[in-house]
């Protein structure tokens, strides 16, 4: 992934950065993480060992959601909510005209996803979910994991360890990965999102609020199911989103979409793709055909 090929396009106000390559049909990458993440700072560059293979098969977007990477933050302090997060990705599909798109979503990411799909399933072809204790049944570890995370946060010694954390490889965590996890980190953009969400909007607004919105969720997985296919794909050895959290979502999404699949990467963390780019590229590739 060129990070000089950045494209930009007003989403209602938010300046939204995104990469687009390739031909064919069209895939869209939502990286993980939320905004105001003292831990990391995610943004499309997490895809930066996928991008340039993905584009030999499909047409291949990926996005910064709004708050993270070099997109605009939420313009009012209501706005740090989930319900932004989606909404401002669905609205990116409909400016940019996206139809029968095969969305891909990694770990909160993939909550998103789900969210579109359930919301406004139209233009979405396919839901594929990576590695999501967010949007998964079951209590998350991150708390465990990173409660040893080294201050001060968000550094790149910091940022470095965390995502080795998170990998069963750590071999994974590049240079050029973290150049830009710090360079957005350190960004007057970010660091304006942290000091709101450390102040006081995680824990009583954008938490009590996803909260409900998963439980909405659940309701609606349980009741009518996405009405589009799925596929999940896992790593066996994530120590966040653990494989039976993975299995007990299959299971909620099987139960009324006939069309669920999923794939488990052996030898994989939290960041499954970048652990196995060649054989998740294959797999995403044929599946996205196979319709």
């Amino acid at each position: 992934m060129n990070l000089s090929d950045a494209k930009y396009v007003d989403v209602k106000g938010i300046r939204t950065r995104y990469f687009e390559k390739g031909t064919g049909r069209t895939v869209i990458l939502f990286h993980g993480g939320n905004f105001g993440s003292p831990h990391a700072a995610d943004c499309v560059a997490d895809w930066n060992l996928n991008f340039d293979g993905l584009s030999q098969g499909c047409r291949v977007i990926a996005v910064d959601k709004i708050g993270q990477g070099l997109t605009d933050n939420p313009k009012k302090d209501e706005d740090y909510t989930m319900e932004t997060v989606v909404q401002h990705a669905l609205n990116f599909l409909e400016i940019l005209e996206l139809e029968e798109c095969y969305l891909v979503g990694h770990s909160r990411g993939a909550y998103l996803t789900c969210r579109m799909t359930l919301i406004n399933p139209d233009r979405i072809k396919a839901n594929i979910m990576v590695d999501t204790s967010t949007l998964a049944p079951g209590q998350g570890r991150n708390h465990i994991v990173f409660s040893k995370t080294p201050k001060p946060f968000l550094t790149r010694k910091s940022q470095r360890w965390v995502l080795e954390n998170y990998s069963y490889n750590p071999g994974v965590v590049t240079e050029s990965w973290l150049d830009e996890l710090v360079k957005v980190a350190r960004s007057e953009k970010y660091l304006e999102t942290v000091y709101k969400m450390q102040s006081g909007l995680l824990k009583n607004m954008f938490l009590p609020e996803l909260g409900r919105q998963k439980a909405d969720t659940f309701k609606k997985l349980m009741l009518k199911g996405t009405s589009r296919p799925n596929f999940l794909i896992w790593g066996l050895n994530d120590p966040t989103a653990s494989i039976d959290q993975g299995f007990a979502l299959y299971d909620l999404l099987a139960k009324k979409q006939s069309q669920t699949e999923m794939h488990i990467f052996n030898h994989a963390g939290h960041f499954s793709y970048r652990e196995h780019p060649k054989a998740f590229n294959k797999l995403l590739i044929d599946y996205v055909n196979s319709f």
